[in-house]
């Protein structure tokens, strides 16, 4: 299966059909969520806007709401924008915008993460999809100059 990172991946309109077609089992949600987030701090945070989708939250209203530092709100606000989960709407307010499949996948997600959070979390920070390892390996990279 391809991997894709939905805060990163700029073409998720292509999104793979296996990842947000019907998901059968804890095994493809949790493989969604592997494959989706860079962070648990990003997922809260996409569930949060989920929870209150009728209202739009500017960053400082998130700030408070999640009690994160700036740079972490703009970064994963920017990433949910991309990959189609937020809109950005004028003022820099941003909304819940997942619908359809997407929608579908987000809602088996959040469903599993209220009754295993454990499981979701140790999915995503082990997730080799989200480029941690890589992010590491480049701060060693010795630059030839």
């Amino acid at each position: 299966m391809a991997t894709l990172s939905l805060e990163a991946d700029s073409a998720w309109g292509f999104f793979n059909e296996r990842i947000c077609g019907v998901m059968d089992s804890e095994a493809d949600i949790l493989e969604f969520a592997g494959a989706s987030f860079r962070s648990v701090w990003a997922l809260e945070l996409l569930l949060m806007l989920r929870r209150s989708r009728d209202r739009s939250w500017d960053a400082v209203e998130i700030l408070r709401e999640l009690r994160s530092s700036q740079v972490a709100v703009i970064e994963a606000l920017d990433n949910l924008t991309v990959a189609g989960l937020v809109a950005a709407e004028g003022g820099d307010r941003y909304r819940y915008s997942a619908t359809g499949r997407l929608e579908d996948a987000v809602g088996a997600l959040a469903q599993l993460y209220a009754l295993k959070p454990a499981v979701v979390m140790r999915q995503i920070v082990n997730s080799p999809s989200n480029a941690k390892l890589q992010i590491l390996s480049d701060a060693f990279r010795i630059k030839d100059e």
